[in-house]
């Protein structure tokens, strides 16, 4: 068996015989790579990501929904205390004052700084509320370390909404009392999210991805 590539002659004469003149023929090295087995080289395709199970689509879902009720929430708070910031800069000033650390202050001066407070407040909101959904679609992308962070903001959601629950008869007026079933509704969808994140289809997608 010839053991050497074959040489590319188109004329069919003798490979080893030369025209004088002409270059010699070179040895067609893919064919002899062909018929010995050697792989092909070319693209190397990228690996088909395994697509997320149904479970961890609808953690997603709900992760989302406790995302949009905190943000809501949050911006209520900031609302209100908006629309009362005579009142709670007046509070703040009598307690500066108790305390001798009022100096200068007057009430506008008290009332400019909480504005500017509550502005903060709500780029903090804003700013923790895409920081939240970026978590929730690198869960969604299989990273664990993604679900546990989620796993722990989503329990302490729980827990805020177990204290919401017997705080809910005290709430006085319609709109805080529609705020904490929001809350409660928040605690549900987070405890939802949770287990539907480690379920046995869920916890075999993460640690599938994170072999990638």
């Amino acid at each position: 068996m010839n053991e050497f590539p074959p040489n590319n002659n188109p004329d069919g004469n003798n490979p080893d015989s030369n025209t004088p003149g002409n270059p010699p023929p070179q040895p067609d090295w893919q064919r002899w790579e062909m018929e010995h087995g050697f792989p092909q080289t070319g693209p190397e395709l990228e690996p088909t990501p395994r697509p997320a199970p149904v479970d961890v689509e609808t953690a997603r879902h709900l992760w989302w929904g406790v995302a949009l009720i905190g943000a809501l929430s949050a911006l209520f708070s900031v609302w209100t205390l908006f629309g009362a910031r005579e009142e709670f800069a007046q509070s703040l000033l009598d307690d500066l004052a108790a305390q001798d650390a009022a100096a200068d202050m007057t009430v506008e001066s008290t009332q400019s700084m909480v504005t500017v407070m509550l502005v903060v407040t709500v780029f903090v909101v804003l700013g923790f509320g895409a920081l939240f959904l970026f978590w929730v679609k690198r869960m969604r992308a299989g990273k664990m370390w993604a679900r546990m962070l989620l796993t722990i903001i989503g329990s302490f959601t729980v827990f805020t909404t177990i204290l919401e629950l017997f705080s809910i008869a005290s709430s006085a007026g319609a709109m805080n009392i529609v705020m904490s079933v929001l809350g409660i509704g928040q605690g549900v969808l987070a405890a939802g999210a949770i287990y539907l994140m480690h379920r046995r289809e869920s916890n075999e997608y993460f640690v599938a991805s994170g072999k990638r």
